[in-house]
């Protein structure tokens, strides 16, 4: 299955800076959506020098979410948006392919 990627948006600062990225991945009809916020780097690209993929690639790259749970121990989850936003495509194409045709058709 080929996933389409692209930005919708980006949300800059006054000095040029890309804080929040609105993305959207797509196949067969089916979508998803959202928002990647980012965090500044050494590695940094004028704003008027950025490619589209380029901006992809930031969200793309593993983010590490940490918590505390119920007891005060620390918890952490690598999250791969790349994966989880194909997965929910396919979830979505998936789940129409597995529905019942109606019984009149």
């Amino acid at each position: 299955m080929k996933y389409i990627w692209s930005v919708e948006k980006l949300v800059v600062t006054q000095d040029n800076v890309v804080t929040h990225v609105h993305w959207r991945c797509e196949a067969e009809g089916f979508a998803c959506s959202g928002i990647c916020d980012l965090v500044r780097s050494d590695n940094f690209t004028a704003y008027d020098q950025l490619t589209e993929q380029q901006v992809l690639d930031w969200c793309f790259a593993p983010k590490t979410i940490t918590w505390l749970d119920v007891n005060g121990d620390e918890q952490s989850i690598v999250k791969h948006l790349k994966n989880d936003g194909e997965a929910q495509v396919a979830e979505q194409i998936n789940r129409v392919k597995n529905e019942p045709a109606l019984p009149w058709v």
